[in-house]
């Protein structure tokens, strides 16, 4: 695992660099990359460092590693976020094909539906992530795994939906403990100064995964840990 520290901006820098070598790295072996993302403010400046870098995107998948059960088009929409900042520029650019990239689409309706099309996407890529971005929350909740709750120590091998989120919005679409622990490379960030308690926690040996979810990471064959203000 290698831990990092410095700020924010020179974080993103770094993160958007290690994103790019190991998707390159990972194209150059596999007919397809399985990029899971993560939503929030923390990742947004990573994301737009993104369009500047050449990357094989045309064998890249771009899955979300949580979504808040909301349309496409919602200003909550974690998928909205990564799509607006870099991921429609890719399209219009003709470097990352449309179909490659993969949303939660909620149906209102029936909402395992929503998520029984999600899993059975990510079942044409053996149910596996190459590469994971994943950010901290204050608590060192991820994706939508939090500390001494029902969602860590769910047992589903991909996706599973929540109505009992401790953080609001309650309804949420994540990616299960299991899902995450496929991938061959993480990285994690722990961006800004409500951070570092999350950042102390993640650092203590004596808690467990249930006490501080980020911690699954350890099992990952390949590791990044950023702490930037």
């Amino acid at each position: 695992m290698n831990i990092i520290q410095s700020s924010k901006s020179e974080c993103e820098m770094q993160v958007a660099n290690i994103i790019a070598e190991k998707l390159n790295e990972l194209a150059s072996k596999k007919e397809h990359v399985v990029f899971g993302i993560c939503g929030g403010t923390s990742v947004k400046g990573i994301f737009s460092h993104l369009l500047n870098k050449e990357i094989q995107w045309n064998k890249i998948h771009i899955f979300m590693v949580d979504e808040r059960c909301v349309s496409l088009n919602s200003l909550e929409s974690n998928y909205k976020l990564a799509y607006d900042t870099f991921i429609h520029r890719l399209i219009e650019q003709y470097k990352l094909p449309q179909e490659n990239a993969h949303p939660f689409i909620y149906d209102s309706t029936n909402a395992y539906s929503g998520l029984k099309k999600y899993e059975n996407i990510i079942a044409k890529f053996n149910r596996k992530f190459d590469l994971i971005l994943l950010s901290a929350g204050e608590d060192g909740h991820v994706g939508a795994l939090y500390p001494n709750h029902r969602s860590i120590s769910n047992e589903s091998t991909t996706f599973f939906m929540m109505n009992d989120s401790p953080k609001p919005p309650k309804d949420r679409m994540t990616s299960s403990r299991k899902l995450l622990q496929t991938a061959q490379v993480a990285i994690l960030l722990f961006f800004g100064q409500g951070k570092q308690q999350a950042f102390e926690k993640f650092q203590d040996p004596t808690l467990q995964i249930k006490n501080c979810p980020a911690k699954l990471i350890s099992s990952i064959p390949e590791s990044y840990v950023f702490r930037g203000d």
